[in-house]
């Protein structure tokens, strides 16, 4: 199973609304030519757009983690993938393996952990509230038919 946050906005996309946003941000400023003041719309109107160029990045940034479970009958293995590259990895026995879906108590709505070998694990943080409890079913399905096969 192959979890990864999802981005609506391509690189082609992104490209195009920089510049739109740009064109629009200096159609005003063309009534300012010859005025002091048109420095200051400038500045203002630069800093604005270098802000959502990096809230856009630093999403994309965010965005770059994704997670990889595999079960089989003997053996249940989570890799976590971060943004900046690095591999968490963590492992259980299907059989023993817990699935846990706090509603309201936890860090955040649905909070959805994975228990076993002495060690609780977060599955899906990038996800919605609302996407969190059809994974914890669909993870629920895997391991009963992974136990099953055994």
């Amino acid at each position: 199973m192959h979890l990864s946050s999802y981005n609506s906005l391509t690189e082609t996309g992104f490209v195009r609304f920089i510049s739109i946003t740009s064109i629009m941000m200096i159609i005003p400023i063309f009534a300012f030519f010859g005025h002091a003041f048109l420095w200051i719309i400038a500045g203002t109107l630069g800093l604005t757009l270098w802000g959502v160029w990096r809230a856009l990045k630093s999403s994309w940034y965010r965005g770059r983690v994704f997670e990889v479970l595999e079960v089989w009958s003997d053996y249940v293995e989570l890799t976590r993938v971060n943004p900046n590259g690095s591999v968490q990895r963590w492992s259980a026995s299907p059989y023993w393996t817990e699935i846990n879906i706090t509603k309201k108590d936890g860090p955040v709505r649905n909070y959805l952990t994975l228990r076993g070998s002495g060690k609780t694990v977060e599955i899906g943080s990038f996800l919605s509230e609302d996407e969190r409890p059809i994974l914890a079913q669909d993870l629920r399905d895997a391991f009963k038919l992974a136990v099953k096969s055994v």
